[in-house]
């Protein structure tokens, strides 16, 4: 804990970049939602849209923006959270941090790999949802004995029960394929497309369970002497 302290102002620069890395990773798709027009002339919904529709290229006019947010801000993430621990505890070996490096490098092959590549994407968004409940997992436990305050276990809660929920389903591999199963085939989409609602719920506690670990967790901290050990 003490080099923590004695690093702040690198602990609060690296936070600083995973709070970045959030906005690359949420702004783009809000501002794609905004112009978007699919192909049978309907506007954007989050309730049968899902995330990756925003990132096809040959529909969505700002899927260069939604993608290389994706990227680079799952690598921004990476690099936060790396710098974060070295900072403050001098090591890079901890389950949990494997587990938020992979989870941030899966949202890098979200972005590289969009929905048009099919398959690449589809094992992109399966890594996402696995690392999800694993980091979940690790995190949960870690701030339960380790750091108070508590509430991040809500958000991570959150996200690993629709991550599990989105794996359950039996249609998964076909809900992560290019154009399944609207748009092509010219099915109409029903009111409430529960893999898109369900992902967008999922993204949104990811979010949120992110900014509380790299903002309010640090800004809580720094007003408080750490213990001496």
């Amino acid at each position: 804990m003490a080099n923590r302290f004695q690093n702040r102002p690198l602990v609060r620069l690296t936070n600083r970049i995973g709070l970045a890395a959030l906005l690359l990773i949420a702004l783009p798709p809000l501002l794609a939602a905004l112009v978007y027009q699919g192909e049978a002339g309907e506007h954007y919904s989050f309730l049968n849209h899902s995330l990756s529709e925003l990132g096809r290229y040959g529909s969505s006019p700002l899927a260069a923006l939604v993608n290389g947010g994706l990227f680079f801000g799952g690598l921004a993430l990476t690099l936060s959270f790396l710098m974060s621990s070295w900072l403050i505890n001098r090591n890079l070996r901890s389950p949990l941090l494997v587990c938020g490096v992979m989870l941030s490098l899966s949202l890098c092959g979200c972005g590289l790999f969009p929905v048009n590549v099919g398959a690449l994407h589809a094992k992109a968004m399966l890594s996402f949802y696995v690392m999800t409940i694993l980091c979940a997992v690790f995190y949960c436990h870690s701030i339960l004995t380790d750091k108070p305050p508590r509430w991040g276990v809500l958000p991570a809660v959150t996200a690993a029960i629709l991550a599990m929920m989105l794996l359950s389903r039996e249609d998964l591999l076909l809900s992560l394929q290019d154009r399944y199963p609207y748009g092509l085939f010219g099915i109409e989409r029903p009111l409430i497309w529960w893999p898109a609602l369900l992902g967008w719920a999922l993204m949104l506690s990811v979010i949120l369970w992110l900014y509380y670990s790299l903002v309010l967790v640090f800004r809580d901290g720094d007003s408080t002497p750490p213990p001496q050990l």
